[in-house]
C-alpha cells in the first residue's frame, strides 16, 4: 500500500507541519512503501488534491489526513469513491471526533508502525447535498455554534473543546433574547414527516461531535442506517435543564425530554425550510433551504491502527 500524508499546516494551533513531515520521512526511510507528503495550501485545497492525485490501476493508496475533522472532511471529499483509495487519520487538530467512534486509542493513530500494520474497516458514509459526511450532519443551533467556533479558536490558550463550549454557551445565551428554533419539515424514507420549529436536528453515521457531545448514542458506522435526533424549540431555562443530559447522550428515555425529543433511524431524509438553514457536515458549514440526506452503505474504507 502507498501512503499519502495530507498535512494541514494550521491544524490545532499550527506550527506542527515540519515536525510531522520529518517524523514521516524518518519512519518510512528504507521501507518498501511509496510515501508522499503534501501540505495543503488553503481551505478546499485538500479536496482538489484528493481528486487529482494519481492512483495507478491495481494500486492501493491510503490518504492520511494530518489535522482535525476539517482536514479529514476535505481528504475524504477529495478521494471518496476512487478505486484503490482508503483513508486514515493522524489526529493533530483541535477537533478529532471521527476517531472517537472507532474504539482505538488516540495515541495509536500517532504510531506509524501501528498504522502500517493496521486493518482496513469499511464504514458507511452520508451524502448531504453532495457533501460526503463520515460522522454527523447537524442543522440548527448546534450548527450555528460550530460556525462561530472559529472566532474562539483564535484566542490564546483556547483548545478545541473549550472553543466549542464557549461558542455553545454564548450562542444559547443569545437565544434568551430571540428564537432558538428554526422552521423545518423533515420527511423520512418511509414517508413520515415532522414539522415545526426545531432547536437542533442531527443525522448521525457516528455518535460523537463537538469534542464529546453524544446526540445519537446508539449510532453505528457500519449498520447501513442514519440515526436521527431532533429537539423542538425550547426557552432558555428549559434548554439549561436539557443540555447536560443531551451532551452525555443520556437524553434517550429521559422524561425531561418528553414532548420535545424525536429519535429514529432512516436511510434517507429531506429537509425543507422557508429560511436559509445553517448546515454543518463534519464541522464544515454551508447554507441551504433544502437539504437531501442519504446513507451510502459500506463506502468508506478506513485504516484502523493495530492494537497492542
Amino acid at each position: 500500500m502507498d501512503y499519502v500524508f495530507v498535512i494541514n499546516p494550521v491544524a490545532g494551533k499550527g506550527g506542527m507541519a515540519d515536525d510531522i513531515a520529518r517524523e514521516i520521512r524518518e519512519f518510512f526511510a528504507g521501507r518498501d512503501e511509496n510515501v508522499n507528503v503534501y501540505l495543503s495550501e488553503c481551505p478546499g485545497d485538500a479536496i482538489r488534491f484528493g481528486k487529482e492525485y494519481p492512483i495507478p490501476d491495481g494500486r492501493e493508496v491510503c490518504f492520511v489526513a494530518c489535522g482535525g475533522d476539517g482536514t479529514f472532511y476535505e481528504v475524504v471529499n477529495g478521494a471518496f469513491g476512487r478505486p484503490g483509495a482508503c483513508f486514515a487519520v493522524y489526529p493533530c487538530g483541535s477537533g478529532n471526533d471521527f476517531i472517537k467512534n472507532i474504539g482505538a486509542k488516540k495515541e495509536d493513530f500517532f504510531d506509524f508502525n501501528k498504522l502500517v500494520n493496521g486493518k482496513v474497516r469499511i464504514y458507511d458514509a452520508i451524502n448531504v447535498n453532495g457533501h460526503i459526511c463520515s460522522n454527523l450532519c447537524n442543522i440548527g443551533i448546534d450548527s450555528i455554534i460550530c460556525d462561530r467556533i472559529t472566532h474562539f479558536k483564535t484566542l490564546p490558550g483556547i483548545s478545541g473543546q473549550m472553543a466549542y463550549n464557549l461558542s455553545t454557551f454564548t450562542t444559547i445565551g443569545a437565544g434568551a433574547f430571540g428564537h432558538m428554533g428554526f422552521p423545518m419539515t423533515i420527511t423520512f424514507d418511509d414517508g413520515e414527516s415532522i414539522s415545526g420549529r426545531y432547536m437542533l436536528s442531527v443525522f448521525g453515521n457516528g455518535k460523537v461531535y463537538g469534542g464529546g457531545w453524544r446526540p445519537v448514542p446508539n449510532a453505528e458506522m457500519d449498520d447501513g442506517f442514519i440515526d436521527f435526533c431532533s429537539i423542538k424549540e425550547v426557552g432558555i431555562i428549559k434548554a439549561g435543564e436539557l443540555i447536560g443530559s443531551y451532551k452525555a447522550g443520556k437524553h434517550v428515555g429521559d422524561p425531561k425530554f418528553d414532548g420535545y425529543l424525536t429519535m429514529r433511524r432512516c436511510t434517507s431524509a429531506h429537509v425543507e425550510s422557508d429560511v436559509s438553514l445553517t448546515v454543518c457536515v463534519d464541522g464544515e458549514i454551508f447554507k441551504s433551504k433544502s437539504v437531501d440526506i442519504k446513507i451510502i452503505p459500506a463506502s468508506l474504507p478506513f485504516l484502523v491502527p493495530a492494537a497492542d
